[in-house]
């Protein structure tokens, strides 16, 4: 944090992610965190991380310099408990904390990178014909006739999450042309296997049920 005075702090179970902004004059920082506070949070955001899929709390921290008049920022610890807020090596400290979220990414399988959902959003919407979306393991599949587009998750529980939040988002919109297929029968993934493989599709990435 050397050569500024004021930051905006990502901070995900208590640790340090990543500092969004940082600045010398504190009413620029100020502009700045009431932007981040009213930004609207995505549909789909990370709940989960490593492999024991641990939960992940994430906060954002306006952070100041320390001085004589600060007062103490308490928050509340994983049993309910009030503990204050301080920055390692007493330089600086939390002005004001606020829960705060991180965005998932999708792996889209046909560009061969991580988009947000809004981008994958943006595609479907874009799909007039009837078309079925459905999951297989840690995948989600858009498919229209014998054309089939792959989304990654990191595991099950995301491919599922993500199954939903596109099925509600699709609902509000009422978009009638989607047929959304949940649980797959044990004959139906043989054949959902056989199809995806003679598309290009690797069958040790369709086994998969975590990316991690």
């Amino acid at each position: 944090m050397k050569d500024k005075k004021y930051f905006i702090v990502l901070f995900c179970n208590k640790k340090r992610v990543k500092i969004l902004y940082r600045c010398m004059k504190r009413t620029t920082v100020y502009e700045y965190w009431r932007e981040f506070k009213t930004e609207r949070k995505p549909p789909f955001v990370k709940l989960q991380g490593g492999t024991r899929k641990k939960e992940l709390n994430y906060e954002l921290a306006l952070v100041f310099p320390n001085n004589r008049w600060a007062t103490t920022v308490w928050v509340k610890d994983s049993l309910g408990r009030n503990q204050p807020a301080p920055i390692e090596g007493g330089k600086f400290r939390i002005k004001e904390i606020v829960p705060y979220w991180q965005e998932e990414l999708i792996w889209d399988f046909s560009i061969k990178k991580r988009i947000r959902y809004h981008q994958m959003m943006e595609f479907i919407l874009s799909v007039k014909e009837i078309a079925q979306i459905f999951t297989l393991n840690k995948n989600l599949f858009v498919q229209v006739e014998d054309d089939v587009r792959m989304f990654g998750n990191k595991n099950l529980n995301d491919s599922e999450r993500l199954f939903n939040i596109v099925k509600e988002d699709l609902v509000k919109k009422k978009r009638g042309n989607f047929i959304f297929v949940k649980d797959i029968t044990t004959h139906q993934r043989t054949i959902l296997y056989n199809l995806l493989e003679s598309k290009g599709f690797k069958r040790s990435q369709l086994f998969k049920h975590y990316s991690y």
